[in-house]
């Protein structure tokens, strides 16, 4: 049984093939990131722009409230104040903006190299030691979505457990011993 929900094929796209992954999701965006196009963006683990875009929470410009998670997910990726401000205007963010507010992580210099950047952090995560990155990312997000305290440290003791089981562990301490760059395996 797969729960649908009320606002449709582009919210259920938002959770299920974006937000619920348990890969690392990168976003490249290049031109205008709204509506579901911004919740899109935002369910993403990283955003890497370039100067042709823009973001808004547009919705309310037509008289329409936002929809696809936009309201759950904009004050987790920016602030309160930024949040409200932009379903309560629907104001267009330019590239810049978009990068002081923190709905960007990075900004290429020239547009069309957004998904270069992407890609290239995309690389620098697939030669590290996935069980840990997925874990750590794990961690993160139960932080962010309620966790508690004391239910983190528990969670971060068994996933230290388990990641100090795997062959990148060893390769990772080898390769400091050694003083040279580790090579992951991936287990």
């Amino acid at each position: 049984y797969q729960k649908k929900t009320p606002a449709g094929p582009f919210a259920e796209f938002v959770k299920t093939m974006i937000f619920d992954v348990e890969k690392p999701i990168i976003a490249a965006i290049n031109g205008p990131a709204m509506g579901a196009g911004l919740a899109f963006a935002l369910a993403c683990d990283r955003r890497f722009a370039d100067p042709s875009t823009r973001m808004s929470a547009a919705m309310v410009r037509l008289g329409f409230s936002p929809d696809c998670g936009v309201t759950w997910l904009l004050p987790r990726v920016t602030n309160l104040s930024t949040a409200l401000m932009m379903v309560e205007t629907g104001c267009i963010l330019d590239a810049q903006q978009c990068l002081k507010y923190g709905l960007v992580d990075e900004l290429a210099a020239e547009d069309g190299q957004a998904l270069a950047a992407a890609m290239d952090y995309a690389k620098k995560l697939a030669q590290g030691p996935s069980v840990a990155v997925d874990l750590a990312r794990r961690c993160v997000y139960k932080a962010v979505n309620g966790g508690t305290l004391e239910e983190i440290l528990d969670y971060e003791a068994v996933a230290g457990t388990i990641t100090a089981n795997t062959a990148d562990a060893a390769e990772g301490t080898r390769s400091c011993v050694e003083k040279r760059n580790p090579v992951f395996k991936g287990y």
